[in-house]
């Protein structure tokens, strides 16, 4: 499993938390999505920023209902 920053996955965290999830829990929601984000930007030849970007617009969506 790839390491990632601290700073960036606190950030993510951060997003997780306010969208109404518990500290733990988005933690590990947070290391999952920068490890799909690498994934996909592997798979498309894309940057990691974008694809994170990517991500957490579907999540955010996904929460309103959209």
């Amino acid at each position: 499993m790839t390491d990632f920053p601290e700073k960036d996955v606190s950030t993510i965290a951060r997003i997780f938390v306010n969208l109404g999830a518990a500290e733990k829990q988005a933690e590990v929601m947070a290391s999952q999505l920068l490890k799909r984000a690498e994934q996909i930007a592997v798979e498309r030849k894309i940057s990691k920023v974008e694809a994170t970007e990517t991500l957490l617009k579907q999540v955010i969506e996904a929460r309103q209902g959209a």
